[in-house]
């Protein structure tokens, strides 16, 4: 009995000064897997911006880009034939698809139809986007994709899908929108209220912005090769 004592006071103190060294000694890798985990949201928020006033003075942050890009595809209207995607894979030339051609497009990687592709590079990558459940109070950013439950373009009713649209570099909301009694497609520029007017319930209205780190160029946006 008493060397099965004796042993476990040995492993005891075996595992204890393993302990010691490793707080002690921690290697550089192990704040770099735990730092993630240990910030708050404001925290990476705050870091990534001081990051950025610092490192490029003078820029916009790249979400502003996206902005940008929404206005322009606004304006030239490249979209085509309105085909609605409810496929697993979500494929359709559709209110989503011209949310992913603009994140795309401002990101550098250009919108699938610039590089004769049906393939999304950026805009369909978690890693680099984020999804906030909206108060509709907290400010919208240029870039954001807002999702509602219920599209502001007709009465809401039971089953209805989702509809999208992206902030501008304006703060307008652009989106690309077929109903069945319009001959074509439209291209909407609508104020934010109004784009969400329909989407009331707790949880109606769903952000994806670009997370901070790439917002604010802490982190380089790697763009895939291929179409």
């Amino acid at each position: 009995m008493k060397y099965k004592r004796a042993a476990i006071a040995l492993i005891i103190v075996a595992v204890a000064m393993v302990g010691a060294y490793l707080y002690r000694f921690r290697p550089p890798a192990m704040y770099t897997m735990l730092l993630p985990h240990m910030e708050s949201a404001q925290e990476r928020e705050r870091r990534a911006r001081r990051h950025f006033l610092r490192e490029h003075p003078g820029q916009q942050p790249l979400n502003v880009a996206i902005g940008k890009a929404a206005i322009e595809l606004y304006e030239t209207r490249p979209m085509g034939k309105f085909v609605l995607g409810l496929g697993v894979r979500d494929e359709g030339n559709d209110c989503s698809d011209f949310v992913k051609c603009v994140m795309d497009e401002g990101l550098g990687a250009k919108a699938r139809f610039r590089r004769a592709s049906e393939r999304h590079l950026l805009g369909s990558n978690p890693e680099y986007f984020q999804n906030l459940v909206w108060d509709h109070k907290s400010p919208l950013l240029p870039g954001d994709a807002v999702s509602v439950a219920h599209s502001p373009w007709y009465a809401p009713y039971p089953g209805a899908c989702w509809h999208v649209g992206i902030i501008g570099a304006d703060g307008m909301v652009y989106d690309f929108v077929k109903l069945k009694r319009w001959k074509t497609a439209r291209y909407g520029r609508n104020d934010v209220a109004w784009f969400v007017r329909h989407a009331t319930e707790p949880n109606g209205v769903i952000v994806t912005r670009l997370r901070p780190e790439y917002r604010y160029k802490l982190q380089e946006i790697r763009i895939p090769d291929g179409t």
